[in-house]
């Protein structure tokens, strides 16, 4: 298992601007955005160079995204998230994509041993399948991303283009985005208590 920390400091009410939007499912984002989930599994997409994820930056947008097949890859608190939001299984309108979640990553996991997987499951709202298929996916392996997400109080409205289609990761926005005030969604101290939980739930 490797491990990578960055040091935190308070975001609240701290500005910034942000060129660099990680995708994710929409009822994903949304775990985030309400405290169930701080930790993403993740393995790179088609797109992505040698099939593998990179981690470019450690603060980032949240790109919502559709994926028809989410209910069968959600545990029982992501279903409860889905039939709260039935819009989300539904496309978006192609014109538009709301950003309004800045990430931070606090810590980044690389597992090795598909045991390791169990010790997610309490703080993101993938299934257990969802997360094995991932974790074999190519090669054995994935990337476990334990993330501080704030709200933006300058959400931004942008206007999807071909750069940014296809099943990757990443997208490079035109130009960077100005974040607004940064409100956390978790109080210091919950986060830090789940974080702590987590990273040495994962040490076999």
């Amino acid at each position: 298992m490797s491990l990578c920390f960055w040091s935190q400091s308070g975001r609240e009410n701290n500005s910034m601007t942000l060129q660099l939007a990680l995708k994710e499912w929409n009822v994903v984002c949304a775990a985030i955005g309400q405290g169930q989930q701080i930790v993403l599994a993740r393995k790179g997409g088609i797109s992505e160079p040698e099939g593998e994820f990179e981690l470019p930056k450690h603060r980032f947008w949240l790109y919502p995204t559709f994926f028809h097949e989410a209910s069968a890859k959600l545990n029982p608190r992501g279903m409860e998230l889905l039939k709260a939001h039935p819009e989300f299984t539904q496309p978006a309108p192609a014109s538009s994509v709301l950003l309004n979640l800045v990430c931070e990553v606090a810590a980044a996991v690389y597992l090795q041993d598909e045991r390791q997987l169990a010790a997610l499951a309490a703080e993101q709202i993938l299934n257990d399948e969802a997360l094995s298929m991932r974790f074999s996916y190519r090669q054995p392996g994935l990337h476990a991303l334990v993330i501080r997400a704030y709200a933006a109080s300058s959400p931004a409205t942008l206007t999807p283009t071909a750069a940014m289609a296809g099943c990757k990761s990443w997208v490079e926005l035109e130009v960077p985005l100005e974040t607004g005030s940064l409100s956390p969604i978790l109080a210091d101290d919950e986060f830090e208590t789940r974080k702590n939980l987590l990273l040495s739930s994962l040490t076999l």
